[in-house]
């Protein structure tokens, strides 16, 4: 489950390093090829889209399968491209199958185990997932030292044919037969969306987690700036200093798991929330009053990405256990959401390119403040619907 969801960490994480010399190989600017990043993000959502509620009618593993497929022939097309127009394109097409695969690992855990434990599995397959940021620069250095950066994507289509084959062999499939409908009906697709979109209460702790996350996103499209351009850090340092921007949120990952047998995931999520939106206020105001320093924004970037090892896998848990009928859709929403935010934020931040980090600083701490406030509106939900129910058993 966490190679499958690792796909996307991989081909996002794996050539950052690599994207100066895509940039002369292209003759374009850093900014158009971090587009490929925020692009992926869209291709993702759409993937996501389709592939959750495709799930409930068809099974995971069949989706699943099919994602990998797409993600692995777009990578292998990639290499043989000769101007950037065409790699934007089969980015897109490799993001959606990276969406349609990964849409299903949440699902099968919801299938697999009880509502209990569906945050702690969560939480180990996303601390598991974080690893891959850990090491894919890394890997991806040593493959574009030695092949260049289409090494890279000629990397993910041998990964994904191994994927494939061991996913097809080894893993069985989550969706009970009774429940599938095995038919694609577009009106049962927007009905699925529609019940979990009319619930209040998803929605606002959709949007709590989305934000947030997104937060990542916008770090990951801009780290190539950050660390090589604006701090000049070399090609040879940036996997180790991006890998340990990851380190924090895997070790609050494996903390969060030992904490769960005595607090509530909301109590869990509510610390992450605050974590991070301190983190973000801190790194704008460096950024603003130009207090700029490589270890001050270092620092402050690890622990705003570790804040999310307490907030993701609560968060989506929580999010899951609201509607189970309608799990796929929802697990599908939430990673249509974040990664919409994180293509039109990521968007932005290109095409108004600045030569300082201020912007950057400022979209991640409004990441955090928008997560926190949808957060404290659901509590005054909650509250409320509390009341509500007391006041009619009167």
């Amino acid at each position: 489950m966490a190679a499958l969801i690792a796909l996307s960490p991989f081909a996002i994480d794996s050539y950052l390093s690599a994207m100066p010399s895509m940039a002369t190989f292209f003759g374009v600017d850093i900014n158009v090829v971090e587009l490929t990043i925020t692009l992926y993000f869209l291709g993702f959502s759409v993937g996501n889209f389709f592939g959750g509620p495709l799930s409930d009618a068809f099974g995971r593993k069949p989706i699943a399968l099919t994602g990998v497929v797409f993600y692995g022939l777009s990578a292998l097309a990639i290499p043989f491209c000769t101007s950037i127009e065409p790699v934007l394109g089969l980015r897109v097409l490799q993001a959606f199958g990276g969406g349609f695969a990964s849409v299903t690992v949440n699902l099968f855990i919801r299938d697999w185990y009880k509502s209990e434990k569906v945050a702690k599995f969560i939480t180990v397959t996303t601390m598991i997932m974080m690893l891959a940021p850990l090491f894919a620069p890394v890997f991806g250095s040593a493959l574009i030292h030695f092949k260049g950066w289409q090494g890279v994507f000629f990397f993910l289509f041998i990964w994904a044919v191994i994927l494939f084959t061991l996913f097809y062999v080894l893993i069985p499939e989550s969706r009970a037969e009774h429940l599938k409908t095995k038919t694609i009906d577009v009106k049962q697709i927007v009905n699925k969306y529609k019940v979990f979109l009319s619930d209040r209460k998803s929605v606002v702790m959709l949007m709590a987690i989305s934000f947030p996350v997104s937060g990542l996103y916008i770090f990951i499209t801009s780290s190539s700036f950050i660390y090589l351009e604006y701090f000049n850090v070399s090609q040879a340092q940036f996997p180790l200093i991006f890998g340990a921007n990851i380190l924090l949120n895997i070790l609050l990952s494996l903390l969060n798991t030992y904490l769960l047998k005595f607090y509530k995931p909301k109590r869990l999520l509510q610390i992450g929330l605050y974590m991070q939106l301190l983190a973000g206020f801190l790194l704008f105001l460096t950024l603003q009053f130009g207090y700029v320093s490589f270890w001050s924004v270092f620092a402050l970037i690890v622990f705003y990405i570790g804040s999310l090892g307490l907030i993701f896998g609560n968060g989506t848990a929580m999010i899951l256990n609201i509607n189970p009928e309608v799990s796929g859709s929802a697990n599908a929403t939430l990673g249509i959401f974040r990664f919409l935010l994180g293509f039109a934020s990521g968007t932005l931040l290109a095409i108004f390119h600045s030569e300082d980090l201020v912007p950057i600083g400022l979209a991640m701490f409004s990441c955090s403040l928008i997560g926190n406030l949808f957060f404290i509106m659901s509590r005054k939900a909650n509250k409320r619907k509390a009341l509500w129910v007391v006041d009619t058993c009167k």
